[in-house]
């Protein structure tokens, strides 16, 4: 289990200092800002939604370095997917983080969250672009 620790730890530090999708868009259709109510990091989101799939996607996070990372995984992950898709990754998430013996089936670079699991007290760093996501998309 330590090798696969390493790997996820390597992972989030590798979001961390290279985020991906953390520039502005210049187009787009849907945006919201999510900030904790707990820690007071924001996230400010960015979607381009075409014929009802995620074509492009931008977090900007003033927040911890978890909260980074957990953001450019989510955007690199969930960019591509049809929002039906996201709705039922969104709502996997939202019932882990409530019971944790229900793992969603986690794929790509979303494996970070199998780790997660063991610090509760790190969740709201690791949902805050979920957050900002789901309040984007139901914006409009």
């Amino acid at each position: 289990m330590k090798q696969n620790d390493d790997l996820l730890r390597e992972i989030l530090e590798e979001h961390a200092h290279n985020s991906t999708h953390d520039q502005k868009l210049e187009s787009f259709s849907h945006q919201a800002e999510y900030q904790s109510t707990k820690t007071g990091n924001t996230c400010h989101i960015q979607l381009k939604i075409q014929e009802e799939c995620l074509v492009k996607i931008s977090a900007q996070v003033n927040g911890s370095a978890l909260a980074k990372a957990c953001a450019s995984i989510m955007c690199s992950e969930m960019e591509g997917l049809s929002l039906g898709d996201i709705q039922t990754q969104l709502k996997q998430l939202a019932q882990w983080t409530k019971d944790t013996q229900e793992e969603p089936v986690w794929k790509g670079d979303l494996l970070v969250y199998q780790s997660l699991v063991h610090y509760p007290e790190r969740m709201d760093c690791a949902m805050l672009g979920w957050k900002a996501l789901e309040k984007a998309i139901s914006s409009n």
